[in-house]
């Protein structure tokens, strides 16, 4: 009998390869957490900038079918990026762990998690939904990606990442009102 061979030598791809770059840096935590946050910040932000502004050029996402962030801009802006990231990746450890039951597999279980965040975002504003898509799918990665770590590094990568991707918004949001 011939000693056990890694996948390597057996001419069998890497399942951590097959991934593709950009999800393999997502589910990279061998990095700093600053690291880790501004990247994955990137990888945020810039997709989704497009989308909002391919939905807003075709007419889908609009002033009364985006979101609203009305009051004082003293409040607006702290909730939209300090308070708003945390809560929010607190509520998604619990969204998912049920969705562990329908999948091991860390990227459905991301997209499964987007989805359900998208149509949160969608019952307050319907075009909302559709931008915020792929922002919680890197959230989720992030989560997934420190929670083997420890929860606490999950909680705050997470939010992190989230917050930074609210900032421009946020900023606009409350300069625009």
């Amino acid at each position: 009998m011939e000693p056990e061979q890694d996948a390597e030598q057996q001419g069998m791809p890497d399942p951590e390869m097959q991934r593709g770059w950009l999800l393999s840096m997502l589910f990279d935590n061998r990095i700093s957490m600053l690291r880790y946050v501004l990247r994955a910040g990137l990888i945020s932000f810039l997709p989704s900038m497009m989308i909002v502004v391919v939905l807003a050029a075709s007419g889908i996402m609009t002033e009364e079918r985006g979101p609203t962030f009305e009051g004082n801009p003293l409040f607006v802006l702290p909730m939209i990026v300090l308070i708003g990231p945390p809560i929010e990746t607190f509520l998604m450890a619990p969204i998912l762990w049920i969705l562990s039951f329908f999948t091991k597999r860390q990227v459905p279980l991301a997209a499964m998690s987007a989805c359900v965040w998208a149509g949160l975002h969608s019952l307050l504003a319907p075009a909302w939904g559709l931008g915020v898509i792929w922002p919680f799918f890197v959230f989720s990665c992030a989560y997934l990606t420190w929670r083997k770590r420890a929860f606490w590094r999950a909680i705050l990568v997470t939010s992190c990442v989230h917050s930074l991707q609210n900032l421009l918004p946020g900023i606009i949001a409350v300069a625009t009102q």
